[in-house]
């Protein structure tokens, strides 16, 4: 299994404008099952928020790559240049969270 981690870190002056457009747009157009998470101890200033999906496999993610994170960067780019920036990572579960030691 694999978690895709979206962190999106944007300033406070933006930060409502950008989450409710990622709401009210963005995840109304991503047909994968998301969670959307507010990081609430985060060395950097301003917001940080996480998309993250749950996969079996790594091409479901370069879909979701492809499908939905360029429209997102995109918009950042074009709306929010120098005031919000997103990462991604790509983990793998060597244990989780149901199964015991």
């Amino acid at each position: 299994m694999y978690l895709y981690n979206i962190s999106i870190i944007v300033d406070d002056e933006n930060h409502q404008q950008l989450i409710n457009w990622v709401k009210t747009t963005w995840l109304s157009k991503v047909e994968n099952e998301v969670n959307f998470l507010k990081m609430l101890d985060t060395p950097h200033e301003g917001w940080t928020y996480c998309v993250q999906i749950i996969t079996d496999n790594k091409q479901a993610i370069h879909s979701f790559q492809k499908d939905h994170v360029s429209l997102l960067q995109e918009h950042i780019a074009l709306n929010y240049l120098e005031k919000a920036f997103i990462f991604d990572s790509i983990m793998e579960y060597i244990v989780g969270s149901s199964e015991s030691n």
